[in-house]
């Protein structure tokens, strides 16, 4: 049996210094892929100056952070990133945060931060991967396929796919951010059309004191059809809402869940209302950043006008964000995919989550 050492080296030297292995407080290694600090303007004028917020903690310059190469599993309560396993799914939002948070300082469930920094570095990079977007294979290059699971064979192993499932083309990269189970994400809510969000990558920061963004997510349709979930329309990344997708729950109410939402067949054609424009230009730039909104003013053009992904949004309520599609989402995966419709208390068999690692 490898130990420690031994494995740490091993791991270094076939990524070329990519990977490492990093230990929880119980000893259970997790994969990572180290990701090194870069710049905004670096990726695109529109974003801003200075490092992308991933790489800021609290106001705390980080050279690099640490996001698990593989989709995760869950052992003794322990979230760990391991090539060749069945990724972990009917998980909430909460059990999947204390999975990340529980292995120690510096772990934490994957934030929205981190996962628009990667997906910003791929897209300036030229690079958007596939992944398992059509039950074991990938829609767009069907002969791409990855080790069916078991119990499962619509699900693929983590890692067992090709190099173009990876974000750097590489295998030295990050596996299945596009396709094989949606993933939990942090830093980010969505309450009643508003966004909540920690001004940088603070992951540490108490839910409660995340503050009220002027960001909003409007609808171009209101409630509809109430016999179940029915498309009423498309999101409009706006100041404000004028329209609920569904009536929102009063307060103490219970929520109606699974009724009418918004949903953008491409993340990358998400309108912005003329109202935006008058945010202030920090403001707007942070919801680019966030890859939330595809440009800063309505008559804009896209960032990545190409980049691949639907979005989909419930405006009422509170919701947590899912990311990167799953095994039946077909042309709809893709680094921007991102449904925000989901409570933090639902449990999916293609839900899953990925660790991450910043100290």
């Amino acid at each position: 049996m490898l130990n420690k050492d031994t494995l740490l080296t091993a791991v270094l030297a076939a990524s070329g210094g990519k990977q490492v292995i990093k230990y929880d407080d119980k000893g259970k290694p997790s994969v990572m892929v180290r990701i090194p600090k870069f710049n905004l303007e670096d990726i695109h004028p529109d974003l801003g100056t200075g490092p992308h917020p991933a790489f800021v903690v609290d106001g705390v310059v980080k050279n690099e952070i640490y996001i698990g190469a593989y989709q995760a599993v869950v052992d003794e309560g322990r979230a760990c990133s391991l090539p060749g396993v069945s990724p972990a799914v009917n998980i909430t939002f909460d059990n999947a945060k204390a999975a990340c948070v529980n292995k120690g300082p510096g772990w934490h469930l994957m934030t929205n931060w981190e996962w628009a920094a990667i997906a910003l570095w791929c897209l300036k990079n030229g690079f958007q991967p596939r992944g398992n977007t059509s039950s074991g294979k990938s829609h767009a290059a069907t002969w791409e396929t990855g080790t069916p699971v078991t119990d499962n064979a619509a699900k693929t192993l983590g890692g067992s796919g090709p190099v173009s499932w990876r974000h750097d083309g590489t295998f030295a990269g990050i596996a299945d951010m596009v396709g094989n189970v949606w993933e939990w994400n942090d830093g980010i809510k969505l309450v009643d059309g508003r966004l909540y969000f920690p001004v940088d990558n603070y992951f540490d920061q108490p839910e409660s004191q995340w503050p009220a963004s002027a960001i909003y997510l409007d609808a171009t349709a209101g409630p509809g059809d109430r016999n179940g979930a029915v498309d009423s329309g498309d999101i409009v990344i706006s100041d404000r809402i004028t329209k609920y997708s569904e009536t929102p729950t009063p307060a103490g109410g219970t929520d109606p869940g699974n009724f009418d939402y918004a949903w953008n067949i491409t993340w990358a054609g998400t309108a912005v209302a003329a109202a935006f424009d008058a945010l202030p230009l920090e403001t707007r730039q942070k919801a680019v950043q966030l890859m939330i909104a595809p440009k800063l003013t309505s008559g804009g053009a896209a960032v990545f006008p190409d980049t691949k992904g639907s979005f989909w949004s419930r405006n009422y309520g509170e919701r947590r964000p899912i990311r990167g599609g799953g095994w039946s989402s077909g042309a709809g995966a893709g680094l921007a995919d991102l449904i925000l419709y989901y409570r933090r208390s639902p449990v999916d068999s293609s839900i899953g989550l990925r660790p991450a690692f910043v100290l």
